[in-house]
């Protein structure tokens, strides 16, 4: 695939942007790093990021990503659209929030065969003990994910949702499939990591631990691209992933979904790896299949006695 996209509209949150161009620009490929560990850190460090063209084996990524929708298929009518193969993933006309079941956790379809071996395989292991230059491990809890018609992830940082082990902790995201900025792909703030206009956003909601806190909501700073890029800086950067690829990020980097504006259902797997000898967040290690979504895009509500502030509230005692 070129790294020259044609140009178009990507519908990021609500904001509709023309892709690539100076707001919204293309994901450099990384993939030439590939074995090199300095060069790995040095673009890690610098940028925030790593985007890996053919990291995972395509063929089984596409085989992880038919095992994931036969799932979707067995668990109910009414989720995929009659009168087309089921293996195309297309959502039924009326499918939408709530009808997609949750797939995050410790579950079957999460430690499928055909899914493991692509987000737990050899070549991620391999990635990852070059990168870390030490033996790896990943959390049991995965992020799988379909994702619905109109629906985009908001822009936020990760150290929100897993902050309590060590902070060598990286997220690989990675697409079940060719996915295309209109189908929903991540897009990364470049620089939110370090950049010193992100320096009191950092100290703040970048240490926030939004179960602790009790936070109501999904834990995004906010569902406006626009609000990161005109209140901190920094630069909004996507692409059009193929089966294989993989966006590879920190837990201070800003980033966030363009929409699905498709029929398609967008499947895709977040992952999180570190040193295996390094403290590690117990929440998500060993049995820790959860029924009830906490935070995120199918954030259920519920449990006051839990979740009392909000993120508007939190913001406005930041100073934002």
């Amino acid at each position: 695939m070129t790294d020259t996209p044609t140009p178009r509209i990507v519908k990021l949150g609500q904001h509709e942007w023309m892709f690539p161009s100076e707001q919204l620009q293309q994901l450099p490929d990384s993939s030439h790093l590939l074995g090199n560990r300095d060069a790995l850190l040095k673009e890690l460090t610098e940028r925030g990021y790593l985007f890996i063209r053919g990291l995972h084996d395509r063929d089984e990524v596409l085989r992880a990503r038919l095992a994931v929708i036969k799932h979707i298929k067995d668990t109910g009518a009414g989720r995929l659209e009659d009168g087309t193969p089921w293996e195309d993933g297309v959502l039924a006309q009326r499918c939408g929030k709530g009808c997609i079941p949750f797939l995050e956790g410790v579950k079957e379809i999460t430690h499928n065969e055909n899914v493991l071996k692509v987000i737990e395989g050899q070549r991620a292991f391999q990635f990852f003990g070059t990168l870390f230059g030490t033996p790896v491990r990943t959390f049991d809890f995965k992020w799988l994910r379909a994702i619905y018609r109109e629906a985009f992830t908001g822009a936020h940082v990760d150290n929100v949702y897993m902050c309590r082990g060590t902070d060598q902790l990286c997220t690989m995201w990675t697409p079940m499939g060719d996915v295309t900025t209109n189908m929903g792909t991540l897009a990364v703030c470049e620089g939110s990591h370090k950049l010193p206009e992100f320096k009191h956003f950092q100290e703040t909601y970048g240490n926030f631990d939004a179960e602790k806190e009790g936070l109501s909501g999904t834990g995004w700073f906010t569902e406006d691209p626009q609000e990161i890029c005109s209140r901190f800086g920094g630069q909004w950067k996507t692409s059009d992933f193929m089966a294989g690829d993989v966006l590879i990020f920190t837990m201070r980097t800003v980033h966030m979904s363009s929409t699905n504006t498709t029929d398609l259902l967008r499947i895709s797997c977040d992952t999180r790896w570190q040193p295996a000898h390094l403290p590690i967040d117990v929440r998500y290690i060993g049995d820790t299949n959860i029924d009830k979504i906490t935070f995120g895009l199918q954030y259920s509500g519920g449990d006051e006695d839990k979740h009392h502030v909000t993120m508007e509230e939190m913001k406005k005692s930041w100073g934002f």
